[in-house]
């Protein structure tokens, strides 16, 4: 299971707050669902509050269980999956000298400890330089 994302652990932190009670935490296969019980007694303050709350999810209701404990829920939708850098699209009149030497030193870089870490040179990476710069001219 994917990790939970800071904006739900917001959204659970907040819905806390405002309700008095410790939300539940749900997994859905599109999204993450925040549920917690309504306070009682509930005064317009504290309405407003959960209202506000709520507004935070990309969706939000009120259901009431069959144990007769009414309840709020928010859901926020599962983020969309980040493209890598190296995910490049071919141009439409084909590939530029030095493309796919540009692709493989990025793929290099992206995933080097060397390469990230500013302390150290990586000789591979300047190896792959020297050849996209050769294959450019």
């Amino acid at each position: 299971m994917p990790s939970v994302p800071p904006r739900v652990v917001a959204l659970a932190g907040m819905l806390a707050a405002a309700t008095g009670a410790e939300p539940q935490v749900t997994e859905t296969p599109g999204a993450f669902r925040v549920c917690a019980p309504l306070p009682s007694p509930l005064s317009s303050a504290i309405h407003s509050t959960i209202l506000m709350t709520l507004a935070h999810g990309d969706r939000f209701g009120h259901e009431a269980g069959a144990d007769g404990i009414a309840r709020v829920w928010a859901e926020i939708d599962h983020p969309a999956p980040r493209r890598r850098r190296t995910d490049m699209a071919v141009p439409a009149g084909g590939a530029a000298p030095g493309d796919a030497e540009y692709r493989t030193l990025i793929t290099h870089t992206a995933e080097c400890t060397a390469c990230r870490s500013e302390r150290f040179e990586c000789e591979v990476a300047a190896r792959l330089s020297r050849a996209w710069r050769a294959a450019r001219r």
